[in-house]
């Protein structure tokens, strides 16, 4: 797993070196939580079919759940290899069929929030009422 900053150049270059290195069976999964893998796997020389997202929901102790986003030219074995992986840790791999900025789990969380603000804002709740609800 990578888990480098999210910027595009740096992670095109992790994601080429791990692939350089590591055995062309290796499933490379990035836990980029707004890049999809598609923009960053140019570098990758061996097998860019190998790589895809491995996205955890936060807090990652206490949610189980984590996003599995392959691009389009990730192949289904890396797929399902990833999904078995997460599973063997106890967590509960949502396969995301299509890259989409932001993942799924950002955007929905992106939505509730802005819901919450205005809410708050336009006074229909409290903040301490919303947090509460």
């Amino acid at each position: 797993m990578q888990n480098a900053p999210e910027t595009l150049e740096l992670k095109s270059s992790v994601v080429g070196d791990i692939d350089a290195y590591a055995r062309p069976d290796v499933v490379i999964a990035s836990s980029s939580s707004g890049i999809p893998s598609s923009q960053f796997v140019s570098k990758c020389a061996v097998n860019p079919a190998r790589v895809l997202i491995g996205h955890p929901f936060n807090p990652p102790h206490l949610m189980p759940l984590v996003e599995v986003v392959p691009h389009p030219r990730t192949g289904e074995d890396s797929v399902q290899q990833a999904i078995a992986f997460y599973r063997s840790l106890g967590k509960q791999p949502v396969h995301i069929r299509k890259e989409v900025p932001g993942f799924v789990a950002n955007r929905l969380q992106a939505v509730v929030c802005s819901e919450a603000y205005s809410l708050v804002t336009r006074g229909v709740v409290s903040a301490m009422d919303l947090g509460t609800s």
